[in-house]
């Protein structure tokens, strides 16, 4: 009787056990800790960390309301990180917006204190522990408050985590960013000096290297205009944050007076140039 006895408590025991086990691997964890969104400035730590495996890069995950001229320094907007995987029932993230070096740009506000919170001083938006349950795709909304004039790129660094009800073996870990640019201030005049638009060697003859700096994402051409307004070469200017050169052959141009114009977001901003053989 004493060994039945004995026997019944050790497998109470080892029911209990594991009835802790399994509420430990499927409980839902209140969030990440600060600093593991992938970004350069935390060293691209992310949520294979602690879940394992390999992260994959997704573009779309980090969305905004914010125009595509650019945001307006002091302005809020809405942004929004969407984690998405069919048959996953456990959603997690974590976004910040940085620069390459890790600073904080702008201000994160909760709009979701039930489903979000801020870590790290603030610096980190993460899931709560009644933020995490879905089917197929979860969503978090926030507001950011744009930092001052003058701080150029803010990029949104995010990672994202999911599983089917806390089993990690079936674990995704993705990373998404979302970069946008500081909204120019209205007028010609602006362009012009913060483009600094410079033609070199100028009178010209083969090759003329035109360079001028960019704090633009996207929207911006390089036009070279001849004395009838015709314009004669048009090449487009990608995403560039900082000192752009682009070199123009000018061999088969006639000798004569140019306009080169840099236009971006309906801003145009213009330099003389003569060619001579």
């Amino acid at each position: 009787m004493k060994k039945i006895v004995q026997v019944s408590l050790l497998s109470v025991l080892g029911f209990m056990v594991l009835a802790s086990f399994e509420s430990l691997r499927h409980g839902k964890k209140d969030g990440t800790e600060p600093g593991f969104t992938g970004s350069p400035g935390d060293s691209l730590k992310n949520c294979t960390v602690c879940h394992g495996g390999t992260a994959t890069t997704k573009p779309g995950w980090i969305t905004s309301d914010i125009p595509n001229e650019g945001y307006t320094p002091g302005a809020t907007y809405k942004i929004t990180a969407t984690n998405t995987k069919l048959g996953h029932t456990r959603f997690g993230f974590s976004v910040s917006p940085q620069n390459v070096a890790g600073d904080l740009l702008g201000t994160m506000v909760l709009t979701d204190t039930v489903r979000t919170k801020l870590v790290g001083n603030n610096k980190y938006i993460t899931y709560r522990e009644a933020g995490v349950e879905g089917l197929d795709s979860l969503k978090w909304s926030f507001n950011w408050v744009a930092p001052q004039e003058g701080t150029g790129n803010v990029t949104f660094y995010g990672a994202f985590n999911s599983n089917h009800e806390g089993h990690k073996g079936g674990d995704e870990t993705v990373l998404s960013t979302l970069t946008v640019r500081e909204r120019w201030k209205t007028g010609i005049q602006d362009l012009a000096q913060r483009s600094a638009l410079k033609v070199f060697p100028n009178p010209a003859q083969s090759v003329v290297e035109v360079t001028f700096y960019a704090d633009f994402i996207g929207n911006a051409w390089l036009d070279v205009v001849d004395v009838q307004g015709k314009s004669i070469l048009q090449r487009p200017i990608s995403q560039q944050n900082g000192w752009v050169g682009q070199q123009i052959n000018t061999m088969d141009f006639p000798n004569g007076v140019y306009l080169i114009r840099l236009m971006a977001d309906g801003q145009v901003a213009t330099k003389r140039m003569v060619v001579a053989h």
